[in-house]
Formats: C-alpha cells, sequence, structure tokens
C-alpha cells in the first residue's frame, strides 16, 4: 500500500465518523462559550498620562536643554517606582480596594515613557465596575506623583508628577468576546484531538478497508462492491445503487473463465454479509429467467426463510438425514424463478456434526439432482472463522466466493479463509465486499451510472450491455498472467 492510498482510507475513515466530531463540537462549544462567560469579568482598560517637570526652568538655552534631559531620564527611572508594588499598595488602599493577591494585581498597571520624552503612559486593567477604576487610577497617580517627589527630593534640580490627563476609560473588553475566543480554541483542540485519536486507530485497525488492499493481500479480484443501504435519507437512490452491484456480480457470475454452476458463498467471519450476499446473487440471477436454488447450509444460525418471509416445512437437514424428499425441502418464493432450501428443520441438529453431513455422498448427490433441474445452484456456508462447513461445501461446487465486510473483516481471518482455499485446491471467483463505500472501486463506479435504468421487473437494454461489457472484462483478467489460480 502506498502512501497516498493510506492518506485516502485515513480520510474515508474520519469522513465516516465526522458525526462523532460535529457531536463533540455541539457539546464543547456552547458549554466552554458558557463557561468562559461566567468566569471571565468586563475588563475596563483605563489610561492617563504623567509628565515628570523639574521645579526650576533654565534661564538659558543650555540650560533648558540639560533640564529637559534630565527630566526624560527621571521619567525613565520613575517607571519603576510607579510599578512598584507599595505605590500599587498604597493606590489601592486610598480607594478601599481589598486585592487578593497584590503580586497578580500589579501586573494590570504598566507603565511606559512616551516617544522617549518626560512623559508617561500609564495602564489599568480593571474588572467589573469602570467607575471604581477611574478612582484607583486617580489614586495611582497621586501616590506616583509623591513617589517621585521624595525619589528626587534631594536632587538638583527636583522632579515632581504633574497629572496630564487624570486618567480616562479607553476601551472594554466584552466578556462574550473573550468567551467565543476560548471556545473557538476548546473547537480547535477538540477537532486536532479527533484527528489524532483517528491516526492512532487507523494505525492500530486491522480490518480491510478498500479494494486494493483486498487485492494486494489476496491476488483475488473484487468482482463486486455492494453498498449500504441508507435507512435515512436517499433511500431509492441506495436501493437501486444496490441492485447495480448485484447486476455487476450477476455478470461476473455469468462470464468467469468457465462456467459455473454451483457456487458457495463463504465469508471469514461472522456478520459479513454473506447471507445477504446469497440472497441478492440468487434474486439477481432469477430476474434472467435462469432457474436458480438457493441453498441454506448454515444449519446452526438459519436466517433466509425469515429475510425471504416464508415458513419452511423441511429443511436441508431433514432432507440429508433421510426424514423428507427432494420435493418436500424445496420451497417457492414471491420470484417464480428463485426456489430455497432452507436450514429451518424438524431435526435436532443440536447432536449432529453437520460438517460430516455436508461433506457426505448425500450431499454429493443432492448438488448433482439439483444442478441437473437448476441453471444455478447458490450455496449459504457459515463462517470459516466459528465451522469447517464452509471447506466441505467448496469442495464440492464449481466456484466460491468469499464475502468480506469494509471495517469489519480481520485481515488474518482473511489471510487464514485464503489459505483454507488453497489447501481446498477450490477455484475462488472473486471476492465481495460489503457496506462498501458508494464510489469506491472500478465496479462500483460504472454501475452508478446505471442507477436510474434499474428494471425491477426484468433486464433492460442497459443492464443487458452492462452484462456484455462485463462479459469481456472478466474474460480479458482470466487472460492476465500473473494472477493466482484459482
Amino acid at each position: 500500500m502506498n502512501a497516498n492510498t493510506n492518506i485516502a482510507e485515513y480520510l474515508k475513515l474520519c469522513a465516516k465518523r465526522l458525526s462523532v466530531l460535529w457531536l463533540m463540537i455541539a457539546i464543547v462549544f456552547p458549554v466552554v462559550l458558557i463557561f468562559a462567560k461566567i468566569a471571565t469579568p468586563v475588563q475596563y482598560t483605563l489610561t492617563g498620562t504623567l509628565t515628570i517637570q523639574s521645579d526650576v526652568m533654565g534661564e538659558s538655552i543650555s540650560d533648558q536643554y540639560n533640564i529637559s534631559e534630565l527630566s526624560r531620564s527621571a521619567a525613565l527611572t520613575s517607571i519603576a517606582l510607579i510599578e512598584n508594588s507599595d505605590t500599587v499598595r498604597k493606590a489601592l488602599e486610598d480607594s478601599k480596594i481589598k486585592a487578593a493577591n497584590l503580586a497578580d494585581f500589579k501586573k494590570r498597571v504598566s507603565v511606559r515613557q512616551i516617544n522617549d520624552s518626560n512623559v508617561l503612559e500609564i495602564t489599568v486593567v480593571f474588572d467589573s465596575d469602570g467607575v471604581l477604576g477611574e478612582t484607583f487610577m486617580a489614586n495611582l497617580m497621586k501616590e506616583a506623583d509623591f513617589a517621585i517627589r521624595e525619589k528626587f527630593a534631594n536632587s538638583n534640580p527636583s522632579f515632581s508628577g504633574a497629572v496630564t490627563d487624570a486618567g480616562r476609560i479607553d476601551s472594554i473588553n466584552s466578556p462574550w468576546l473573550i468567551s467565543f475566543g476560548a471556545a473557538l480554541t476548546a473547537v480547535g483542540i477538540t477537532a486536532a484531538a479527533f484527528f489524532i485519536f483517528n491516526i492512532f486507530s487507523f494505525a492500530a485497525d486491522r480490518t480491510l478497508r478498500s479494494s486494493s488492499k483486498f487485492e494486494t493481500m489476496t491476488r483475488i479480484p473484487v468482482i463486486a462492491a455492494i453498498p449500504p443501504v441508507a435507512r435515512m435519507i436517499g433511500t431509492e437512490r441506495s436501493v437501486n445503487q444496490v441492485s447495480n452491484a448485484y447486476r455487476v456480480l450477476r455478470s461476473a457470475i455469468k462470464y468467469s473463465r468457465r462456467g459455473v454452476r454451483s457456487i458457495a458463498v463463504c465469508s471469514p467471519s461472522p456478520r459479513d454479509g454473506r447471507t445477504s450476499v446469497a440472497i441478492g446473487l440468487s434474486q439477481a440471477l432469477a430476474d434472467t429467467n435462469a432457474m436458480v436454488l438457493l441453498i441454506e447450509a448454515d444449519m446452526h444460525r438459519p436466517n433466509i426463510s425469515r429475510e425471504l418471509r416464508f415458513d419452511p416445512v423441511f429443511g436441508l437437514g431433514d432432507l440429508l438425514l433421510g426424514k423428507a424428499n427432494l420435493a418436500a425441502t424445496i420451497n417457492k418464493t414471491s420470484n417464480r424463478n428463485l426456489y430455497v432450501i432452507t436450514a429451518v428443520n424438524n431435526v435436532n441438529m443440536n447432536s449432529i456434526d453437520v460438517c460430516d453431513l455436508l461433506d457426505s455422498e448425500v450431499f454429493t448427490e443432492l448438488l448433482k439432482a439439483v444442478e441437473s433441474q437448476f441453471d444455478y445452484v447458490i450455496i449459504d456456508t457459515p463462517a470459516i472463522e466459528l465451522l469447517p462447513d464452509a471447506a466441505a461445501v467448496a469442495g464440492k461446487v464449481d466456484g466460491s466466493l468469499i464475502v468480506a465486510q469494509y471495517g469489519h473483516t480481520r485481515t488474518d481471518m482473511m489471510k487464514y479463509a485464503i489459505d483454507v482455499f488453497d489447501s481446498l485446491d477450490s477455484e475462488v471467483i472473486g471476492i465481495v465486499t460489503t457496506n462498501s463505500p458508494r464510489r469506491s472501486g472500478a465496479f462500483g463506479s460504472v454501475s452508478r451510472y446505471y442507477r436510474t435504468r434499474n428494471s425491477r421487473s426484468g433486464d433492460s437494454i442497459i443492464t443487458t450491455l452492462l452484462d456484455n461489457f462485463f462479459g469481456v472484462v472478466n474474460m480479458v483478467r482470466s487472460k492476465l498472467p500473473g494472477k493466482k489460480k484459482q
């Protein structure tokens, strides 16, 4: 797998979980916004100016220049005097303000020299009460003037701090603006955490997530990609896409490298969508006026009768044990060309080795009998991970399909399934993926163009052309060198 493919799969994983991200944002944003609003007071920024001036005036231009230079030097020295803890503390006491932490409050007072002159700009950030802030600013100016006079009392000349601007509210920082910024920051952190989590999740993921990964690992082509059916929106369109995918699978079966009539539908692990594929393929073949028999060989978890909504009298176990004849076990469906032998039996199968039944000569004779009566025999088998039943069936049919689900089938189980088929020397027609992204894979992409032309009551001209097209594709594929023997 190259880097571009890995990035594409990672983005698909993120897109699949995007609803989780939106849910996280929908929770984090209002919570942080409200919490920050409560925790953040209104902040008033007050600004005033203080001019450092000498108590004497120079008589000559030279003296005036020297005094001006000394004033600028005194202004620079006064910055530390004003920001001093004692000055700030006295201003707080004059204003009758009790600061919980003087060191923290002192950080709210800043002084700077304007353009290297003798004018100082004092800035104070005050919470919640602008009027009290103005009072504090006036007292700070007074205490600053007192500290400057005391500092330069013995100098020649002496200096004082004249209030040029007593201080005014320069700006008001609304807590909503600050809270909104905090909420946006929290959203950014949440999104970053989401993508980082998905990176680790993707790196630790051992499931198959792309057709190319299927084919690279198994060297077996993915002949059909069955998309999920949307249950909330776009249901009709989604059903059309699924129908087209089964038509693609049908074409691959009809035009395989050698004609196959009996097909085992297998999967590495449970819940890979094996039964749905067996039913969908049977119905698609029956729509071409071919006589199709669907045999449910999973006698441990029978499900087909419930999916197709009919009540069988006898099942495959009854037939193989001689409790019923073939005619009694074959059930008609709503499709006049589709017949089913289910695994719902009257015999208690818990005490019977099902694998031995499927590996018996009786089952072999059954296949020969039904192959003479039907055009296609589709057999739904149990998962290879749980039981050896699928291997018993795969050794008796013309070919097998391996069903694997995106984001569910593990790579180790897929390799195990391939090893099982290799040991049987059984032909694998191809891989069918379920729950596949609707826009992934060449077969799925081609079938999308024909979704509006579907015919539920038979084959349309477009469907026939599609069948022929994939017949040519599969013929060319079978002649390519370097493919694994199937």
